[in-house]
């Protein structure tokens, strides 16, 4: 799969996630932030977290957990939790 162009790999996953935080404040200028906040983002960047490396092990779990350092079973409650991933329910 191609990497965006407008994602910049020397400034890693915080300084992309800070420039979303700084835009997202500033879209609120009113100070109208809606509360939640910290469990929203978290939420949101485990969903994506689990689901492109489920991806990018074609839905290999034991691979998946490898590569996020979590056990398996954790991976498969997370899978479960977040609705991810092709899993038998």
């Amino acid at each position: 799969m191609p990497i965006k162009e407008d994602i910049n790999l020397e400034e890693g996953i915080s300084g992309g996630l800070r420039k979303k935080l700084e835009r997202y404040f500033a879209s609120h200028k009113d100070g109208s932030v809606p509360p939640g906040l910290y469990d929203r983002i978290i939420k949101e960047i485990e969903r994506v977290m689990f689901d492109v490396t489920l991806k990018h092990v074609d839905g290999n779990q034991s691979q998946a957990s490898k590569i996020l350092g979590i056990n398996r079973n954790t991976l498969r409650k997370k899978i479960l939790e977040l609705n991810v991933g092709d899993i038998d329910r």
